[in-house]
């Protein structure tokens, strides 16, 4: 008799805790849990990270007649400031190092998750055009 009784109570306690299981589900608990993640911006938005690129780019000395586009991952601490610059995509080493160098002195309003302030990654493009930083989408065909 007194087997019954442990093998029913442990019946229940084990559907009892499967149940709990089940309506909260580790997938569930994620959802809750998950908060609203925004990306690190430009103070000054698309137009004002154009124009600071643009005033503060220097041509290289040595100009080569290259096209493509420079992709730098700046990671951008809780205070806004950039900690890391990577290149993603390169196009030539001296302007690469430009663009980090452009990178670098910049500074956004940085990421949040929920109500707090977090690192951060965003991508800049750098467009280059016969070696130069152009943002003008002119065709690559010579006429």
């Amino acid at each position: 008799m007194k087997q019954i009784a442990i093998l029913v109570f442990m019946f229940c306690f084990a559907s009892a805790r499967a149940q709990f299981f089940f309506d909260f589900s580790p997938r569930q608990q994620m959802e809750q849990r998950r908060e609203k993640y925004t990306a690190p911006s430009y103070k000054k938005g698309e137009a004002g990270i154009k124009a600071y690129i643009q005033k503060n780019f220097k041509q290289v000395k040595q100009r080569e007649n290259v096209d493509g586009r420079i992709i730098i991952a700046v990671m951008v601490n809780a205070k806004g400031n950039v900690e890391d610059a990577q290149v993603v995509r390169s196009v030539t080493s001296a302007l690469d190092a430009e663009a980090i160098r452009v990178c670098r002195k910049m500074t956004f309003k940085p990421a949040t998750l929920g109500k707090k302030k977090t690192k951060g990654r965003i991508d800049i493009v750098f467009p280059i055009r016969n070696g130069r930083l152009s943002y003008l989408n002119l065709p690559t065909t010579e006429v």
